[in-house]
């Protein structure tokens, strides 16, 4: 009987414990609820928005290729591909644009990269990018239940 409940308390510890774990892992599971998607989707899009890629169209369209340029362009892409997106209609374009951004990326890189490749794809990603940014806060004013009118393309 003493070996017992000697033997108890790390016992009951233990189960603890085990409990515990089982708490934690319930409450950081996988499943994303929508509001969470939906936060990380704004993150996303605006990053995206405000990454300054029509500065770096005009910049490069002007023969100027900034420091900066193949690096934005690959964070971009990278933001791109890593996000979870909500739909599979967003997810395509994702891919989509992700490519576009891969191809400024390699149009911009190097210390003399082709000047009119590099204006075309930057010109590229400045336009997939606001397609696609449009798309995305089409999405989140839906789930806002946001009534907007179509008035134009800000730059």
């Amino acid at each position: 009987m003493r070996f017992i409940i000697r033997r108890m308390p790390p016992f009951a510890l233990l189960a603890a414990l085990v409990a515990l774990a089982a708490f934690a892992s319930a409450a950081c599971s996988n499943d994303k609820d929508a509001s969470s998607t939906n936060v990380e989707v704004l993150n996303a899009i605006n990053i995206l928005d405000k990454a300054g890629l029509h500065d770096l169209d005009t910049a490069i369209a002007n023969k100027t290729i900034a420091a900066n340029a193949t690096t934005t362009y690959q964070q971009l892409q990278t933001i791109v591909l890593v996000t979870e997106w909500p739909n599979s209609d967003l997810k395509a374009k994702a891919k989509t644009l992700a490519a576009v951004f891969g191809d400024a990326s390699s149009a911009t890189a190097g210390a003399t990269p082709d000047q009119a490749k590099a204006s075309t794809a930057a010109h590229n990603a400045h336009e997939a990018e606001h397609d696609f940014s449009h798309e995305v806060w089409d999405y989140l004013y839906g789930k806002a239940g946001i009534k907007v009118s179509d008035s134009g393309d800000n730059d």
